[in-house]
C-alpha cells in the first residue's frame, strides 16, 4: 500500500498556484491566489491517501489511486476501487464500489464526487439512509452539514431494511430536508415490483406524529368506526394534530389537539385539547345500561395543561403550573376516552404558582370546582415545603413544611340529586308512617293494602341514615394553618448497622369552619421514631448455573425495624375533615411529612418489623437482581384506625432469572388473628418455553376487606407463532367469584416483513350492561409507528 506524502502533496498546491496565476495573468490574480493557495494548503495538509498504488502528476496537481483506496478528510472517509485527487478544484473523484462516510450517514454508489471545499457531494447512482429512511438515487447532490435539503433526480425509498424491501415509493424526483420531510414528485408505490397507487405529488414527514393517521374497527358502545388523524407542525415548536372521527352508534365527532415540542415526551406540560361530538344516542352508556339522566347531545372536552417560566420563556426557578379539564358531563371521558377513563375519570383543575429554592420549595395552590357534577374539594394553600437539609457540619438534618389555606368540599350535582331524592324518600316514609298511610308488622313496614314496604324496617337507622344524608349536604369548609418540623439524626455503627432517630413537632390551627356548631380550634402534634437496620452479605463466586442464569451469587440480608409514635389531639366526631384517610388495601406511612392526610392522623404507636434478601448474580457486565423477596408487617402499640395489635403478613418476591422467565407476588396474609383479617395477592408470570410460543398469567385475590368487595380475578395471554409469518394471540379475564369470563379476546397476525397485519375480536361481558363485541383490525408499520400519506396532492401544497 502507498501513501501520498505530506511533501508531494504541498508540491501539489504549488502547482495549482503557479497554474492559476498563469492563467489569469493580473494582479488582481494575486489576492485570490493567496486565499487559493491557502485552501490548497489546507487540504493538502488535512488529506490523506492510502491505496494499493498512488501516483500523482505535479504538472497537472492531481493525485490518482487504485486498488482499496481510503481517502479520508478531516471527519469524512471515501472507500472506492479508484480515486483521483485532484487540487485545483479540491474535488475527489471516486469510482467504482464507492462508499462515503460522512456525518454518521453511509453513501454507496459506483461514482461519487466530493468537494473538499464545500462539503458537497454529486452522483450519478447512489444509496444511503438518513433514519428512517433508507433511499437510493439516480442522480444525486449532497450539501454540506447543516444544509436545508437533499435534492436528488429519479429515485425511490423505503423504511424497510433489506436489500429486497417488500415496498418502496419510486419519484422522478426527489428532496430531503433532513429531519423535517420527503418531497416527491410523480409518485408510485409499490408493493414488491407491483405499483399499487400513484400520486403527482407526495409529502411525507420523517416525524411519526405527523401525516395522516387512522384506525378502523368494530364495538358494540360505537359500532362501527373510523378514527381519523392528520398531524402538522405550526412554527418550530407547536405540534397539530387534527381529529375527524365516525361512530356509527354515536355520529361525527372531532377536534383539534395541540403540543408543544419543548415537552416532548411529558404530558403534563404543553397541551391543548379540543374535542367536541354531536352524540346521537347519549343516554346509552358505554357498559350498554340506559341512563335515566338526561345527557345532552353537544358534548365536549377542553383540556390544557402548560408550565409558564416566569417572567420569560426561559427555564427558571419561579413558574406556573396550569391543569385545566373542562368537560361537558360526567360521562364524556367514559363514552368517547374509554382509557383515559380508566386512568383519570374525575380530571382535575389546579393552578399552582411554584418558586423552587436549594432548600426546598414555596407554593401557591389553587383547586376549583370546573365541573359541577363531580364531588371535589377547593382550596387556596400556600405552602412552604423544606427539603431534607444537613445543618452545618453537626450531622443532624432538618425536615418540614408549613401551610396555610381556605379548603372547602362540594358534592356533585349528579350525587346531590341522589342523596336529595333519598333523603325524600326516607323522609316520606316516615311521614307516611306518623299518618298511618305505612304501619310496622312483625318488624317489616306495609301499606294499607299489606303490601310489603320494607322486609326489615328499623326506624333508628332510617333516622339515622336521614341524619347522615342531611350532614353530607351542609356545605364544609373551613381555614386551616399548619406547621411541622423535625430533625434526624444518622448513625452508622461499624459496616452493619444504622439508626436514624428522629424528633418532630407541629401545630394546626382550624377557623371559619362551616358548622354553626363548632368554634375555632387548635391542635398540637408531637412525634418521635427511628428507622434502623442492619445489612449483611456474602459471596459464592463458585455458583454456576448458566440454565437458570447464575454466574455467582451475591446474598444481601438486611433485617429492619421503624418505630413511629404520634402524639396529637382529636378532632370531634361533629368536624367533618377535607383531608381525611381513605380506604386502601396497604399500609400507612410512617413518616409525617410523608402522611398527606393531614386532618386524619390520630395517635399512634407502631412498630414495622422485617427483614429483605436479596440475591444478585453477574449478568452482561454488571450486576442483575435474580430473586428478591421482603418480609414485614407492623406491630400496633396503640392503632390510629382499627383495634389491631398486629397486621396482616407482607410478601413481596420478584423472580428474573432468565430473559425469557419473570415471576412476582406480592400478598398480604393474616397469621395473627385480627378483627379486620382480609388477605390480598397479586401475582404475575411471564414465561416463554419454546422460541414458537410464550404465556403470561395473572391472578388477584382479595378476601374480607371491610370497605372493598371480594375478587378472584385471573387472566391469561398467549402467543403461539404458528410459522415465520403467522402468529396467534389470546387474552382472557376471568373472575372467579362471580364466574364471569370478563374478556375474550382472539387475534391472528400475519409478518409481512416491513408490516404487521392483525385480525381477531374481542367479547366483554359488562354484568349489569350489555356485553360487548369487538372487531380488531390494525396494520402496523414496524419502521413507522402510524401509517402517513399526504393531506395535501396538489403540486405546491407543502412549502
Amino acid at each position: 500500500m502507498t501513501t501520498l506524502s505530506k511533501k508531494q502533496l504541498h508540491r501539489l498546491a504549488g502547482v495549482a498556484f503557479c497554474a492559476w496565476l498563469a492563467f489569469t495573468g493580473s494582479p488582481a490574480a494575486f489576492g485570490q491566489a493567496e486565499n487559493l493557495l491557502e485552501s490548497a494548503a489546507e487540504a493538502a495538509q488535512n488529506l490523506q491517501i492510502e491505496s494499493n498504488e498512488t501516483s500523482f502528476d505535479e504538472t497537472l496537481g492531481i493525485a490518482k489511486a487504485t486498488g482499496n483506496v481510503r481517502i479520508r478528510y478531516g471527519e469524512v472517509v471515501i472507500e472506492a476501487e479508484q480515486a483521483e485527487y485532484h487540487q485545483s478544484s479540491g474535488k475527489v473523484f471516486a469510482r467504482d464500489n464507492v462508499r462515503v462516510f460522512k456525518d454518521g450517514s453511509i453513501f454507496t454508489g459506483q461514482e461519487i464526487i466530493y468537494d473538499t471545499n464545500t462539503g458537497d457531494m454529486t452522483s450519478s447512482d447512489l444509496r444511503s439512509a438518513l433514519a428512517p429512511l433508507f433511499y437510493e438515487a439516480a442522480d444525486l447532490s449532497v450539501p454540506k452539514e447543516g444544509s436545508e435539503k437533499i435534492s436528488m433526480g429519479e429515485s425511490y425509498f423505503t423504511t424497510h431494511d433489506s436489500s429486497n424491501p417488500n415496498f418502496r415509493i419510486r419519484a422522478k424526483s426527489m428532496d430531503i430536508y433532513p429531519g423535517d420531510r420527503v418531497v416527491m414528485k410523480g409518485v408510485k408505490f409499490y408493493t414488491g415490483d407491483t405499483p399499487i397507487f400513484w400520486f403527482p405529488y407526495l409529502s411525507q414527514p420523517l416525524d411519526d406524529e405527523l401525516g395522516y393517521y387512522f384506525v378502523p374497527g368494530f364495538s358494540t358502545p360505537w359500532g362501527a368506526f373510523l378514527l381519523n388523524q392528520y398531524g402538522f407542525m405550526l412554527g418550530d415548536h407547536t405540534l397539530a394534530q387534527a381529529h375527524l372521527d365516525y361512530r356509527s352508534e354515536r355520529g361525527l365527532a372531532g377536534g383539534i389537539e395541540f403540543k408543544s415540542q419543548r415537552y416532548r415526551g411529558n404530558p403534563n406540560f404543553g397541551r391543548l385539547n379540543l374535542y367536541y361530538a354531536s352524540d346521537d344516542d347519549p343516554q346509552s352508556a358505554y357498559s350498554g345500561r340506559t341512563r335515566t339522566e338526561p345527557i345532552d347531545s353537544d358534548r365536549y372536552r377542553i383540556n390544557f395543561q402548560h408550565r409558564v417560566y416566569l417572567p420569560g420563556p426561559d427555564k427558571s426557578t419561579l413558574y406556573l403550573d396550569i391543569d385545566i379539564n373542562k368537560l361537558s358531563d360526567q360521562f364524556m371521558y367514559e363514552d368517547f376516552f374509554p382509557a383515559e377513563y380508566r386512568t383519570d375519570p374525575q380530571p382535575d383543575n389546579i393552578l399552582n404558582l411554584v418558586k423552587t429554592n436549594p432548600w426546598g420549595t414555596v407554593s401557591l395552590l389553587g383547586r376549583f370546582q370546573l365541573n359541577d357534577f363531580f364531588d371535589t374539594d377547593e382550596r387556596l394553600e400556600l405552602a412552604v415545603d423544606f427539603t431534607r437539609t444537613p445543618l452545618s457540619d453537626t450531622g443532624f438534618f432538618y425536615d418540614g413544611f408549613t401551610t396555610a389555606g381556605i379548603l372547602s368540599e362540594n358534592v356533585g350535582d349528579t350525587r346531590r340529586r341522589a342523596l336529595l331524592n333519598s333523603r325524600d324518600e326516607l323522609q316520606a316514609q316516615l311521614l307516611d308512617l306518623e299518618n298511618g298511610v305505612l304501619t310496622v308488622r312483625n318488624g317489616q313496614l306495609v301499606d294499607a293494602d299489606g303490601n310489603v314496604v320494607d322486609e326489615n324496617y328499623n326506624a333508628e337507622h332510617r333516622q339515622s341514615v336521614v341524619s347522615e344524608i342531611e350532614r353530607l349536604l351542609e356545605p364544609r369548609g373551613y381555614g386551616r394553618f399548619e406547621t411541622y418540623h423535625e430533625v434526624l439524626y444518622p448513625i452508622s455503627i461499624g459496616n452493619a448497622l444504622t439508626v436514624v432517630p428522629r424528633v418532630g413537632g407541629g401545630y394546626s390551627n382550624y377557623s371559619d369552619i362551616d358548622n354553626p356548631g363548632i368554634d375555632s380550634f387548635d391542635r398540637t402534634i408531637g412525634h418521635a421514631g427511628v428507622d434502623t437496620s442492619m445489612k449483611f452479605s456474602k459471596k459464592y463466586g463458585d455458583v454456576q448455573n448458566e440454565t437458570l442464569g447464575i454466574d455467582g451469587i451475591i446474598h444481601v440480608f438486611q433485617p429492619y425495624l421503624n418505630y413511629s409514635y404520634v402524639s396529637t389531639d382529636e378532632i370531634g366526631s361533629r368536624f367533618t375533615p377535607i383531608d381525611r384517610l381513605t380506604p386502601t388495601t396497604r399500609l400507612r406511612p410512617l413518616d409525617l411529612p410523608m402522611f398527606t392526610a393531614t386532618d386524619g392522623i390520630n395517635d399512634w404507636q407502631i412498630a414495622r418489623i422485617g427483614m429483605s434478601n436479596r440475591f444478585l448474580t453477574r449478568r452482561n457486565g454488571g450486576t442483575h437482581n435474580w430473586l428478591s423477596f421482603n418480609t414485614y408487617f407492623e406491630n400496633y402499640i396503640e392503632d390510629p384506625e382499627f383495634n389491631r395489635d398486629f397486621s396482616n403478613l407482607f410478601n413481596e418476591i420478584a423472580w428474573s432469572p432468565l430473559p425469557w422467565l419473570s415471576a412476582r407476588v406480592d400478598s398480604q396474609l393474616p397469621v395473627f388473628g385480627e378483627e379486620v383479617d382480609f388477605t390480598e395477592n397479586t401475582s404475575s408470570l411471564n414465561f416463554m418455553p419454546t422460541e414458537w410460543f410464550q404465556f403470561s398469567v395473572g391472578h388477584y385475590y382479595l378476601e374480607d376487606h371491610p370497605f372493598f368487595r371480594d375478587s378472584n380475578l385471573m387472566s391469561f395471554g398467549t402467543y403461539t407463532r404458528l410459522s415465520d409469518q403467522w402468529g396467534l394471540s389470546t387474552v382472557h379475564r376471568f373472575e372467579a367469584d362471580d364466574n364471569t369470563l370478563e374478556i375474550q379476546q382472539y387475534q391472528i397476525h400475519r409478518d409481512l416483513s416491513s408490516w404487521t397485519a392483525s385480525l381477531g375480536a374481542i367479547v366483554r361481558d359488562n354484568r349489569r350492561g350489555e356485553d360487548e363485541y369487538g372487531i380488531l383490525l390494525s396494520l402496523t408499520l414496524k419502521a413507522f409507528p402510524k401509517i402517513t400519506v399526504p393531506l395535501d396532492l396538489e403540486p405546491g401544497g407543502v412549502q
